[in-house]
C-alpha cells in the first residue's frame, strides 16, 4: 500500500509537470469538461499514509502556491520521481522547471481546472487507499486520464490484481464518441502501464478501452472517457455561404469551417446599412434578417468563434432588397369579365396593362406627388369606372456626390475636396453636403491623429447639377485618410461617395533627442532618437558639435577650430567620432529635415568634456652642439623644446631618452626628467653636456600628463656626434713602453724610441704626428680642431718643420712626420698584449737638402743634434681635434775621436781575423779554407731558417763538427734580443724591488702577470711572473721566479686568481748552499695557510727524476686540486746529464696540461734558464708532433719577446745546444723509421758508446761553454 501511495504521489507530480509543459507551449490548459467561461478553484486532496500511523492532507488551493505543493512532492526519493518506464514510453518531453521562478508560479497559479475533471480523473483519497477491485481482479486497475492537450491524451493504470507470472501486454482501443466508432487502426499494444494517445482531433470526446492480455488472461477491458483540449490557436472560416433576398427580408445559410468544426462555439454576424451596423450571435448555421427597406444594399460579415474565443477572419457579402409594388382588389361584380387593368400614372405619363391585381412601377421620382388611374377593361375592351389615387412617392436619399477633381488639394492640416452633386430621379429637398475624412494610417508620430469633417449648405433650388467645395480642417499632418461625402435631404443621407485616399502634407520635425556615450580622450559616440514630433519622411540630420580645449597651448601654435558639421541620412541614428581632441569641452546640437524642411535645433545643448589623453609631440624641438664658454675644448649639447600644441591634459613632466650606439663600443643610454616647473616661457632648455664622440644618438623627448599612464608621441632627433679630443693613453701603458734613454738604440743623429698609440674613445684616430724639440721646449697641446673645411679640404694645425726648428737650435717644436701620417702598419710593433709605435728619429739624411730646395714648409725626419737631450711627444688626431702625449726623453750620442775609434776598430778586426784563421787551421784543411774563400759569394742568412726533420739532424751534427757555428748563432740571438727589450717600470718601483729574487731578471710591463689589488694598494698587483705565448700563439704558460718567503702569498694568489691546475718546479729549494726557492708547497699530510687561502698535500708520488704531488687549494668554501710536478735532476746554470728523463718529464707535463685547460705555471729559480729551456722543448715537440719544421732559434727568440733573457745568457749556449740535442735524440730514438735508425747506428754509437767518456758536461766543456 505504501508503494501505491508513493506512485499516486508521483502521478500528481507528473500531472503538475505536464501542466507546466502544456502551459509553456500553448499558454493555456483546457481539459475535458471545462466550459468556455467555466472556472473553478483547483482543490486537490491527497492523503498520504506515513507508517500507517496518521494521515496528512495536502491541499492545493488559492492559499497554497504550486511552489509549496511541489516542495511537498519532492519529499519522495529521487529515483521515484520519474520512473524509467515513464521516460521510455512518454513521447512528450517533460522539463522540470525552476519552481523558484516567480513567472512559473504565477503562470501555474492561474490554471483553471473544472470540478468535473477532478471527478473524472479520480484523484481521490479513496482510490489511493483502495488496494484492489475484488469484483474484477483480471482487469486493469485505476485507469485514469492524467493529462490532455489539443491532440493527445495521456493515460495510466495499474496492473490486474491477479498475480500474472507470464509477460503481460495491454491493448488500447480509441473510440470517437460522436459516432461511437472504435478505430482498430488506433489499437496499440504496450507493455507499460501508461500510454500517450496522439494524433487526436481537438474539441472531441474520446473513449479509451484498456485490456490486459496474457496467455492465461483475457480481460473484458476498462473504459475511460476524455476530451481533447479546445485550446486551439486559430479556427477556419465558414464554407458554402448561400443568400435569398426579398423586398424586406434576406436569408443566409452556410456550412461549418473545414478546420476544427467541432471547436465552433457560435457565429458572429454583422449587418450594416450605410453607416449603421448591428451585431448578432447565433449557434445555428442559418440567419434571417427581416423588416428591411426595399431597394437597399445591405452588407454582412460572418465569423466563426471557437470555444476558446478564437475568431476566424470572416466571410463578407453585399445584398440588395427588391422594389415595392402597387396592389388593389378586383371588382366585386364582373371580376371574371375583366380582360386586364389599365394603370396610368401622371404627371409622368406612363400606362401599364396588367392582368393581375398588382403592378410594380419603376423609374419614378422620389418626393414627387403622382395621380394613379386604374380602369378595368373587359373582354370587349370597355372601360370600367376609373379609380383615381393621389399619392406621393416616398422620399429617398440623393445620389452620392462625385469628386470633381483629379487630386484633392491638401496642406499640413487641411483637405479640400470639390464635389459634383446630381439631382437625379429625386425631387427631395437637398439640405447639405457632408464630407468626412477618417485616418487609416499615419507614417509619423508625436501627434494625435484627428479625423475631420465638413458640412456645406446646398441651395435646394438646383436643377440638375451642383458644384461645391468642402474643406476639412484640423486634420493631422502626414496621415493617410479615407475621405468620402454624402448628401443630406429630407429622406436622410445619400449613399457614400467613392472612397478617396488622401495623404496630408508633411510638417517640419521637432529636434531629435541627442545623447553622447563612450566618451574617451580620442573618440565619442553620438546617439540620437527620431524627433518626438515627426510628421513626414525623415530625409536628413544635421549634427553640429564644437569644442573648446581645456589644456594650455603655446602662442606659437596654430589656433585650433573644433567645429564640425555632419549630415546623415534619415536612417542613421548613431555616429562614432574618432578624431576627438582630449581634455576638451564639447557642445553639440542636432536638427532634422523632412520634405517640409528643416526643423529647429534642440534647445538644450549637449555638453560634455573628453578626458585627458596621450599628449602630442613636443613643439619646436631642436638641438645645437656648441663650445663651452669657459672651455672651448668642451662641447655642450643644448636641447630645446616647447610644450606640445596638443598637450591633451595637465602637464606632469617631460622625459628625455638618449640612446647612442657606436660600432664595437658599448651603447650609451640615459634618461632625464623635467617637471612642469622646469618650463620657462613655454619652453624647456637643457644642456646634455658633451656626449660620447662619434656615437650615433637618437634623442627622444616625450610628454607625460596627469592621469595618463602612457607617454605622448615622441619627438626624435638623430645626432651623429662629432669626434672629440683624443684621450691620453693609460699611465701603465706609458710606463710599459718608456725606454731608458741610455738603453735605447741611438747614434749621434738618431734615436729609437717607443711612442704610444692613443685609444679611440673620443673618436677614431685618423692621423698621428711626432713632435720633437730640445728638452723642456716641447709644450703639450690639446685642442678641438676641425680636420676638414666645408669643401672637405684637409686642414692641419700650424707646426714648425725640421728646417725651421733646426735654425732655432731645436728650441721650437717641429713635426718629424709627414702630413696625415699613420704609423700602421710599418711603424707599429706588436708585442702581443699591446702595440706601440717604434720610430727612429733623425734617420732622414735627405731632409736638409729637400728643405733647402723649396720655400714651402716640408715636414721630414731630419737628423738630430749630437749629444743632445730631446723631448718627444706623440700627437694623435681625430676628426674633431688633436692631443699630445706625455713627453718621452731621448738623447743622442756624443761625437768621438775618429782616429782613436778607427785604430781600436781595426785592431779588433785584425785580432778577430787572426783568431778565425787559427781556428780554421786547427779544424779545417787548407782545401776547405780555400773553398770558403773562393766561394765567398755563397748565399746565406745569419738567421737560421726552420729545418725539416732530416735537415735538423744534420744541423745538430754541424754543431758537433763546428762549435763556432753554435757560438755565432747564440751571439746573433743575443744581438737580436737587444731590440726586444721593453720597459720594466713596475718591477723597478721601490715597493716592488724587494719582491724580485734577482735585480736583473724583471718582467716586462706589457706581459707581466697582474694580481688583483688589495685594499686599493696599487703595488699589490705585482709578482715577478710573465705570460708566455705557446705553440698556439696564445698565452699558454706563466714563467715566474721561484717564490721568496715574502712573495709566497702572492704566488698562491696568482694560482687561485688564474685558476691554475698544473705547477712545474725545475729547481731544488737549496743548491750549492744557496736558497733557490722558498718552500711554498706542503709535503704529504702538511697544510699551509696564507690568510684566506689553505693549501694541503693529499698525495705525493716520488719517482726517480721527479716527484708528483696533489695539492688541494681552498678559498672559503671553494676547493680544487692542483698537480705539482717537481723535476729534481736539473742543476742551476747547467743541464741534465741525460736526455730520457727530461723528455719523459715533458710528456708527463703535457699530459697533465691536456687534461686541465688553462695556464701552466713553470718556475726554476730566476724563471728564465731552466724554465725557458723546458718551454722551448715543449713547443718544439709539438711542432714535431704536427710534422712541422723545427726552429729552435726562432722559438727561443719568441720566448725572449715575452720575458727577458729566456734561456739564460750566461750558459745559454749550453742550453740551446741541449735543446737541439734533445730534439735530435727524439728524432733518432722515437720519430725515425727503422731504416733511418740502421743508417745512423754507427754515428750514434760513435757518439754515445762510452757514456762516461762523453758525459754531457765534458762534451760542453770541450767547446769552452
Amino acid at each position: 500500500m505504501r508503494n501505491m501511495v508513493r506512485k499516486k504521489r508521483l502521478k500528481v507530480l507528473i500531472y503538475a509537470l505536464q501542466i507546466i509543459y502544456v502551459l509553456s507551449e500553448n499558454n493555456l490548459i483546457d481539459h475535458r469538461h471545462i466550459g468556455h467561461n467555466e472556472t473553478v478553484n483547483a482543490s486537490m486532496k491527497i492523503l498520504f499514509d506515513l507508517n500507517a500511523e496518521y494521515v496528512v492532507s495536502s491541499e492545493l488551493n488559492n492559499s497554497m502556491s504550486i511552489k509549496e505543493f511541489l516542495n511537498e512532492a519532492t519529499e519522495f526519493e529521487q529515483n521515484e520521481l520519474l520512473p524509467n518506464d515513464y521516460l521510455k514510453n512518454n513521447d512528450t518531453n517533460i522539463s522540470i522547471l525552476d519552481t523558484t521562478n516567480n513567472d512559473f508560479v504565477q503562470k501555474f497559479e492561474h490554471i483553471s481546472i473544472s470540478s468535473n475533471e477532478l471527478k473524472d480523473n479520480q484523484i481521490l483519497s479513496e482510490d489511493i487507499l483502495m488496494t484492489c477491485n475484488e469484483e474484477d481482479r483480471k482487469n486493469v486497475q485505476n485507469l485514469t486520464i492524467d493529462l490532455v492537450a489539443t491532440e493527445w491524451i495521456f493515460l495510466s493504470w495499474e496492473p490486474p490484481c491477479d498475480n500474472i507470472t507470464s509477460e503481460l501486454f495491454y491493448t488500447i482501443d480509441i473510440c470517437l464518441d460522436s459516432n461511437q466508432l472504435c478505430f482498430s487502426r488506433n489499437r496499440t499494444i504496450v507493455k507499460d502501464t501508461q500510454y500517450n494517445a496522439t494524433d487526436l482531433e481537438p474539441c472531441n470526446n474520446y473513449t479509451f478501452i484498456v485490456k490486459a492480455i496474457d496467455k492465461d488472461l483475457n480481460s473484458t477491458g476498462v473504459i475511460v472517457t476524455g476530451a481533447t483540449s479546445s485550446n486551439i490557436t486559430e479556427i477556419g472560416d465558414i464554407q458554402k455561404l448561400v443568400a435569398h433576398t426579398a423586398s424586406s427580408t434576406i436569408k443566409l445559410s452556410w456550412k461549418s469551417p473545414g478546420d476544427y468544426p467541432t471547436c465552433v462555439n457560435h457565429y458572429l454576424i454583422a449587418q450594416c446599412l450605410k453607416n449603421i451596423c448591428n451585431n448578432a450571435s447565433i449557434t445555428t448555421e442559418e440567419y434571417i434578417s427581416s423588416n428591411l427597406e426595399p431597394c437597399e444594399e445591405y452588407f454582412f460579415i460572418i465569423k466563426a468563434v471557437s470555444i476558446n474565443n478564437k475568431q476566424s477572419n470572416g466571410v463578407d457579402i453585399t445584398l440588395k432588397t427588391n422594389s415595392p409594388i402597387i396592389h388593389w382588389e378586383p371588382p366585386e361584380i364582373g371580376a371574371k369579365c375583366i380582360k386586364y387593368y389599365r394603370v396610368t400614372i401622371d404627371p409622368q405619363p406612363k400606362t401599364e396593362q396588367v392582368t393581375g391585381i398588382n403592378v410594380t412601377i419603376s423609374d419614378l421620382y422620389a418626393c414627387t406627388p403622382y395621380c394613379i388611374y386604374i380602369n378595368a377593361v373587359d373582354e370587349d375592351n370597355n372601360d370600367g369606372e376609373m379609380i383615381t389615387i393621389d399619392t406621393r412617392t416616398a422620399s429617398t436619399v440623393s445620389k452620392s456626390p462625385i469628386l470633381n477633381m483629379k487630386e484633392p488639394i491638401v496642406t499640413t492640416h487641411d483637405i479640400m475636396l470639390s464635389w459634383k452633386i446630381e439631382k437625379g430621379n429625386s425631387n427631395c429637398t437637398l439640405t447639405s453636403l457632408k464630407a468626412m475624412c477618417n485616418a487609416t494610417m499615419t507614417n509619423g508620430h508625436g501627434y494625435e491623429v484627428k479625423n475631420g469633417e465638413a458640412e456645406v449648405h446646398i441651395d435646394s433650388h438646383i436643377q440638375d447639377e451642383y458644384f461645391t467645395n468642402s474643406i476639412i480642417k484640423n486634420v493631422s499632418p502626414f496621415t493617410t485618410y479615407i475621405c468620402w461625402a454624402y448628401v443630406l435631404n429630407e429622406a436622410g443621407n445619400s449613399e457614400l461617395s467613392k472612397l478617396i485616399s488622401v495623404t496630408t502634407s508633411e510638417d517640419i520635425p521637432s529636434a531629435p533627442f541627442l545623447n553622447v556615450t563612450n566618451i574617451t580622450y580620442s573618440q565619442f559616440i553620438f546617439v540620437w532618437e527620431p524627433p518626438s514630433y515627426l510628421a513626414g519622411n525623415l530625409h536628413e540630420f544635421e549634427l553640429v558639435f564644437e569644442g573648446e580645449i581645456c589644456f594650455y597651448m603655446p602662442d606659437w601654435c596654430k589656433p585650433v577650430t573644433l567645429k564640425t558639421i555632419k549630415h546623415f541620412n534619415g536612417s542613421t541614428f548613431i555616429f562614432e567620432y574618432l578624431n576627438a581632441t582630449a581634455f576638451t569641452y564639447y557642445t553639440a546640437k542636432i536638427k532634422a529635415r523632412t520634405s517640409a524642411g528643416w526643423g529647429s535645433y534642440n534647445n538644450d545643448l549637449v555638453l560634455f568634456k573628453t578626458p585627458a589623453g596621450v599628449p602630442g609631440m613636443v613643439s619646436n624641438f631642436s638641438y645645437s652642439i656648441v663650445n663651452n664658454e669657459n672651455n672651448k675644448n668642451v662641447l655642450n649639447t643644448i636641447l630645446t623644446w616647447g610644450i606640445p600644441c596638443s598637450l591633451n591634459g595637465i602637464l606632469e613632466y617631460f622625459n628625455v631618452f638618449v640612446d647612442g650606439i657606436r660600432t664595437n663600443y658599448e651603447p650609451h643610454s640615459f634618461t632625464l626628467q623635467f617637471l612642469s616647473n622646469d618650463v620657462k616661457n613655454d619652453t624647456v632648455i637643457t644642456n646634455l653636456k658633451e656626449l660620447k664622440a662619434e656615437y650615433n644618438y637618437i634623442i627622444k623627448v616625450v610628454t607625460k600628463v596627469q592621469g595618463i599612464q602612457d607617454f605622448g608621441i615622441p619627438a626624435f632627433k638623430n645626432i651623429s656626434y662629432p669626434a672629440g679630443i683624443p684621450p691620453q693613453p693609460d699611465e701603465d701603458y706609458i710606463k710599459s713602453i718608456t725606454i731608458d734613454p741610455a738603453s735605447a738604440r741611438r747614434t749621434t743623429t738618431t734615436a729609437t724610441l717607443l711612442l704610444p698609440l692613443f685609444p679611440n674613445t673620443n673618436g677614431d684616430i685618423i692621423y698621428y704626428s711626432i713632435i720633437v724639440s730640445r728638452m723642456n721646449y716641447n709644450i703639450p697641446s690639446s685642442i678641438r680642431f676641425n680636420m676638414t673645411n666645408n669643401t672637405n679640404h684637409i686642414l692641419w694645425p700650424n707646426i714648425s718643420s725640421w728646417k725651421e726648428a733646426m735654425l732655432q737650435d731645436f728650441t721650437i717644436p717641429y713635426q718629424a712626420t709627414r702630413l696625415c701620417w699613420n704609423p700602421y702598419p710599418n711603424s707599429v710593433a706588436d708585442y702581443g698584449d699591446m702595440e706601440a709605435v717604434k720610430y727612429t728619429l733623425g734617420e732622414n739624411t735627405n731632409c736638409k737638402e729637400i728643405s733647402s730646395n723649396t720655400n714651402k714648409r716640408i715636414y721630414c725626419n731630419g737628423p738630430l743634434k749630437p749629444n743632445t737631450w730631446y723631448h718627444v711627444r706623440m700627437r694623435a688626431f681625430t676628426r674633431g681635434g688633436y692631443s699630445d702625449s706625455t713627453t718621452f726623453l731621448i738623447k743622442t750620442n756624443a761625437e768621438i775621436d775618429i782616429v782613436l775609434v778607427s785604430g781600436v776598430v781595426f785592431g779588433i778586426l785584425f785580432l778577430g781575423i787572426l783568431s778565425t784563421i787559427m781556428l780554421l787551421f786547427r779544424k779545417c784543411s787548407i782545401r776547405a779554407i780555400l773553398r770558403r774563400f773562393l766561394h765567398s759569394d755563397m748565399s746565406g742568412s745569419p738567421v737560421p731558417t726552420p729545418f725539416s726533420k732530416k735537415k735538423f739532424i744534420a744541423h745538430c751534427q754541424q754543431f758537433i763538427d763546428n762549435p763556432g757555428k753554435l757560438s755565432n748563432e747564440f751571439q746573433l740571438l743575443q744581438t737580436l734580443s737587444i731590440d726586444l727589450q721593453m720597459p720594466t717600470n713596475t718591477a723597478c718601483l721601490q715597493a716592488n724591488k724587494k719582491k724580485n729574487r734577482y735585480s736583473d731578471i724583471l718582467p716586462y710591463d706589457f706581459s707581466r702577470v697582474k694580481l688583483e689589488v688589495i685594499e686599493n694598494d696599487p703595488n699589490t698587483d705585482y709578482i715577478n711572473a710573465s705570460f708566455i705565448k705557446g705553440y698556439s700563439g696564445e698565452n699558454e704558460y706563466i714563467a715566474c721566479q721561484g717564490p721568496k718567503e715574502e712573495t709566497t702569498f702572492d704566488f698562491w694568489r696568482m694560482i687561485e686568481q688564474y685558476d691554475i691546475n698544473v705547477i712545474v718546479m725545475l729547481t731544488e729549494l737549496v743548491e750549492k748552499d744557496k736558497e733557490k726557492c722558498h718552500q711554498y708547497f706542503p709535503t704529504i699530510r702538511e697544510t699551509f695557510k696564507y690568510e684566506n687561502l689553505t693549501i694541503k698535500c693529499i698525495s705525493e708520488l716520488d719517482y726517480r727524476s721527479y716527484t708528483q704531488r696533489t695539492l688541494v687549494l681552498q678559498k672559503e668554501n671553494k676547493k680544487r686540486n692542483i698537480t705539482h710536478l717537481h723535476f729534481k735532476e736539473w742543476p742551476d746554470h747547467d743541464v741534465p746529464e741525460d736526455f730520457e728523463p727530461i723528455i719523459h718529464f715533458c710528456q708527463i707535463v703535457h699530459r697533465n696540461v691536456t687534461g686541465n685547460k688553462g695556464y701552466i705555471v713553470i718556475h726554476c729559480s730566476a724563471g728564465i734558464g731552466r724554465t725557458g729551456t723546458l718551454i722551448a722543448i715543449d713547443i718544439i715537440l709539438q711542432h714535431l708532433r704536427d710534422n712541422k719544421k723545427l726552429d729552435v732559434f726562432g722559438t727561443v727568440y719568441r720566448l725572449r719577446r715575452d720575458r727577458i733573457n729566456m734561456v739564460q745568457k750566461e750558459v745559454g749556449k749550453s742550453k740551446i745546444f741541449y735543446i737541439n740535442i734533445n730534439i735530435n735524440y727524439v728524432l733518432i730514438n722515437y720519430i725515425s723509421t727503422e731504416s733511418d735508425r740502421i743508417t745512423r747506428k754507427n754515428r750514434r754509437d760513435s757518439l754515445w758508446k762510452n757514456k762516461e767518456k762523453y758525459r754531457i758536461k765534458l762534451f760542453y766543456s770541450r767547446f769552452n761553454f
